[in-house]
């Protein structure tokens, strides 16, 4: 192979992995969990193909923190998701729920609601 085209195929596969296939997160619409537990619930994608900004992670993460009285979010590891606006497999960033105070709630998070019960 020429050594020009080795070095762009690495730089491709460098940017591929960076949204790793094999790390699969799977939205949960029931969220069953003890105080002190967390559990990853779904995945915040960008654009179509791409991984949220740093800000929109952010801004997200606030927005749905201010509706949770049981827990808090914070975002986790790259990924995939499935996305039914994007007709398939995109990059996606884990949300993680941490569970902080008993109670039950179901919260809007990135159109899709989730039920939080916490023990």
């Amino acid at each position: 192979m020429p050594a020009c085209l080795a070095g762009a195929l690495a730089v491709s596969i460098g940017a591929i992995a960076y949204a790793d296939a094999s790390n699969r997160i799977a939205f949960k619409d029931r969220v069953r969990l003890n105080v002190g537990q967390a559990m990853i619930v779904h995945g915040h994608r960008g654009e179509c193909g791409q991984l949220p900004t740093q800000a929109r992670m952010k801004r997200s993460a606030e927005r749905i923190n201010a509706a949770l009285t049981t827990g808090r979010v914070q975002h986790g590891k790259p990924g995939v998701r499935r996305s039914g606006a994007c007709n398939g497999d995109t990059p996606a960033v884990e949300l993680i729920f941490v569970a902080t105070s008993p109670g039950r709630e179901r919260v809007e998070v990135f159109g899709d609601e989730i039920l939080f019960i916490v023990r």
